[in-house]
Parts: structure tokens; C-alpha cells; sequence
């Protein structure tokens, strides 16, 4: 079941998630939603889950929901109604409002200490046995996000390096076995140094690789794509739950 909307790139879909917020600026609420129904009323959405923020949801309020696709976020206005039942709440959000598409790519990001193999790709490369030449070096991360992680450095690395991933966690989710990234800058914690890297999706890859490199690139590097990332982003909005629910952040 599907529900197409006016200037939104693909349908909504039942289970599909849905981020909801209640006011404005430094007082807004953020939560959580799927979708379970579609009716003549509105939106039927399973009880929204407190994200953070300060504005808790009330009947009648006006709210944002905002609709991740593979290309952007989009948002909208909308009002959210509230019937008591005898199990539970049953929520509704009311027809959209006109659909805007906004550019974001901000990411949530959280504590993560995960396993992590990195090596540095440089300028020249002979892909072949390309796994056998790099230089690979063991490593945990301290963060993660959709756009990107931070991790220890027991080897040099500078502003801009490319370097190639391959994270513990990521064929459990089922994301590729190794991804490409750029170090985006470099510091240090107690004399720890740190990378931060940003991961680099496949339809940007063109931007940090030659045309003769981008043919014969590892496969896995390839298909780290905005739906992939999406699913990792997804992943770590989950683990923000969690962490939220036990009272650790």
C-alpha cells in the first residue's frame, strides 16, 4: 500500500520511518514514527518515540515531518490527532501539506567503538591484488555517523588522504565489505591522534578518483550508495534510541 504525493521523488510505504517535530528552533521535539495505515483522515503512525528536544507532542499541534529519499529529505506540515483506545493510542497525522525538498546532509552521530581496518590509497595505484599492496592498519572508531566516523591513528594520515574502510559492522548490516572516504580533518585527544573521515558515496567518487581509477575501483567501494548510506543512517538513528532509552545520552 502507498500513499504519492505531490513533488516527493518515490511514494510513502507502510513501515516506511518518519522523523516528526513539534516547534521551531532551539525549542523543537524530535521523534520518531512508521507508517502503519494510510485512510481518508490522514496518516495512520505507530506511537512517535522522543528522540530529544524540549517541545513534547499535544493533540491538534501543528507538526514537521520530514521524508528521507535517496536524493534529499523532504518536509511538510502537517497536525497530529490522538485517540485513546482501549490497548493503546492511536495516532493520525493529517493530509500533508505542500511537499518541500530540502538539502540536508547533516547526520546524526554517536559514540561507537567498532573494529576497523583502514589503509591509504595513494595518488598512483596498481589495482591489481590491490587488497595484498595496501598497507592495512587495525583501528576502532570513537564515532560514527551516516556521513562519516572518527578513528584512532597508529599511522600517519594527512588533510585530504583517500583512504579505503573496511568496518567490522558493516557486512552485518549489509553494507559493503569495504567503502571509500576522505580525511577530512586531524587532531588529537591526550596525545591520541584522530582522523575524521568522511565517507564517500559512490556518485561521488568522481570528485577524489581519476576516470582510469573509477573503472577498476573494488567492487564494494562501488555500491556504498546514497541507499546504503540511507541503511546506515537508519542503523545508527536506531542505536540513538537504544543509547536514549538506557539514559546514556
Amino acid at each position: 500500500m502507498e500513499l504519492t504525493l505531490p513533488n516527493l521523488t518515490q511514494p510513502l510505504k507502510l513501515w516506511e520511518k518518519l522523523e516528526i517535530v513539534a516547534s521551531d528552533g532551539d525549542q523543537a521535539g524530535f521523534y520518531a514514527a512508521r507508517i502503519e495505515d494510510f485512510i481518508g483522515e490522514g496518516i495512520v503512525i505507530s506511537s512517535p518515540e522522543y528522540i530529544r528536544g524540549r517541545t513534547l507532542l499535544r493533540e491538534n499541534s501543528e507538526v514537521l515531518i520530514v521524508f528521507t529519499r535517496d536524493d534529499a529529505a523532504y518536509q511538510c506540515r502537517s497536525r497530529i490527532r490522538m485517540y485513546p483506545t482501549s490497548d493503546k493510542n492511536f495516532y493520525i497525522l493529517t493530509p500533508p501539506g505542500r511537499i518541500k525538498r530540502v538539502q540536508r546532509r547533516q547526520f546524526v552521530r554517536i559514540e561507537m567503538l567498532q573494529r576497523i581496518r583502514y589503509a591509504r590509497v595513494g595518488p598512483v595505484m596498481d589495482w591489481e591484488d590491490y587488497a595484498e599492496r595496501l598497507d592495512w592498519i587495525e583501528s576502532t572508531t570513537l564515532n560514527m555517523s551516516g556521513g562519516g566516523l572518527a578513528l584512532k591513528l597508529d599511522s600517519d594520515l594527512d588533510l585530504l588522504d583517500r583512504v579505503f574502510l573496511q568496518i567490522d559492522l558493516f557486512p552485518k548490516q549489509g553494507l559493503p565489505a569495504i567503502v571509500a572516504g576522505i580525511v577530512r580533518r586531524t587532531f588529537a585527544i591526550e596525545k591520541q591522534k584522530i582522523a575524521g573521515v568522511e565517507f564517500i558515496v559512490c556518485d561521488r567518487l568522481k570528485e577524489h578518483f581519476s576516470s582510469a581509477d573509477l573503472k577498476r575501483l573494488p567492487a564494494p567501494v562501488t555500491r556504498f550508495d546514497r541507499r546504503a548510506q540511507n541503511r546506515l543512517v537508519t542503523f545508527i538513528f536506531q542505536q540513538e534510541i537504544e543509547l536514549r532509552k538506557k539514559g546514556l545520552l
